[in-house]
């Protein structure tokens, strides 16, 4: 850009929208978002334009058009008749010298004479890690229409929102797309639940692959002389309380070695300093004058966009235990450790077995000679007096 004048560094902004929100009774060729500014067609954000953009319920993959400082969007399959429609600009939308919007947007209308006032609203967790599922695809299907869902991309806390959609029973299921198949593969995080919607309804969705494979142990670790800990390949079953029946450590001669107790491993916990009562008083330095007060200045405004992190209903399913032992290892020597009845997360039990060599301790520090000290002279005897 030729110089003279102040660099551009605010992201574009959105003036108008057509048709605008709440619209009804049309049906345009697309919906035209108005910008100050030319956008970037290709933002870095995204491999496409159109990937910026949701439109629930879905028909197709949303087709989005550049028109410098206009983006239209539409359905690939177009719109439906007697529908209300949610479309979704995400954050991401750049102008042509890379100033990047942080917030998105969204719309709604009706290419019918109504729109619902309903909503599907709740929170998606991915269960093996106890955290918010951040933005996994969330749908709903009204049954028998499979093909066009209503959709909804879970934010950084998990929580998700589908609104204005007709009052029925639906299938709402979340899911992480990873190749953005609008999909479900094998190998991805996925749950689902029913609902009946009338006016409002939520419910919370705990998302973890669907593997009815049972856990099997997938390494072995001692903590100390007695103690072992066995990590598995998947989580274990959380409903399912693990006893020392479910565990067997059998040494090189075929003999059982007598387990103690099975748990979880302990959390690392940091306790507060208790004064001691009774104790003298901490001998403070001499504080320096106070500086000449100054006026008060006013707090900043609190972040009213800062939420709480949700909390998973379900308790976080254990992938790893400790065995606690009777009599402590021997270094060197080999133990089978079994797994008896893991039940893995679909209810699947099976056993597992692996091989642990306890290893050698290390060995001592060797004893270095002492250079420091300074070489004592040597002495000549005294002869003897006459």
């Amino acid at each position: 850009m030729p110089p003279g004048g102040p660099p551009d560094t605010a992201a574009p902004q959105l003036l108008s929208i057509n048709p605008d929100s709440g619209t009804v009774g049309v049906r345009p060729k697309e919906i035209l978002f108005h910008f100050d500014e030319v956008v970037s067609e290709r933002p870095q954000s995204v491999t496409s334009l159109s990937n910026l953009f949701l439109i629930s319920p879905r028909n197709g993959a949303p087709t989005a058009s550049w028109h410098r400082d206009v983006i239209g969007v539409r359905p690939g399959h177009g719109w439906q008749a007697n529908t209300a429609y949610t479309i979704l600009m995400q954050k991401g939308l750049a102008d042509i010298r890379g100033n990047v919007r942080n917030t998105g947007v969204t719309t709604f209308f009706s290419t019918g004479s109504t729109i619902p006032h309903t909503r599907i609203s709740g929170t998606a967790f991915d269960w093996t890690s106890g955290t918010p599922a951040a933005g996994v695809m969330v749908e709903a299907f009204a049954l028998p229409d499979s093909v066009h869902p209503y959709i909804a991309i879970a934010d950084s806390n998990g929580s998700f929102l589908m609104e204005h959609m007709p009052p029925r029973t639906y299938t709402v299921r979340a899911y992480l797309d990873r190749n953005n198949n609008t999909g479900i593969d094998p190998s991805e995080a996925w749950d689902s639940a029913s609902v009946a919607v009338t006016d409002s309804a939520r419910l919370d969705l705990m998302i973890f692959v669907h593997d009815t494979i049972p856990p099997r142990i997938r390494d072995v670790r001692d903590v100390d002389s007695t103690t072992l800990a066995v990590t598995f390949d998947k989580p274990v079953d959380p409903g399912q309380t693990l006893s020392v029946s479910n565990f067997a450590v059998v040494g090189s001669d075929s003999v059982p070695l007598p387990i103690v107790s099975v748990g979880a491993a302990p959390k690392d916990s940091v306790r507060p300093v208790v004064p001691v009562v009774g104790a003298p008083p901490a001998v403070r330095p001499p504080v320096a004058a106070a500086p000449p007060a100054r006026p008060p200045v006013a707090a900043a405004p609190a972040d009213t966009l800062v939420k709480p992190k949700p909390v998973m209903p379900k308790p976080v399913p254990l992938q790893e235990v400790q065995i606690k032992l009777q009599r402590a290892l021997i270094p060197t020597k080999a133990y089978r450790v079994r797994a008896i009845g893991i039940r893995g997360l679909l209810g699947h039990a099976g056993n597992s077995e692996r091989v642990y060599t306890v290893p050698a301790p290390p060995p001592p520090p060797a004893v270095k000679p002492d250079t420091t000290r300074a070489p004592v002279p040597a002495t000549t005897p005294t002869p003897p007096k006459p």
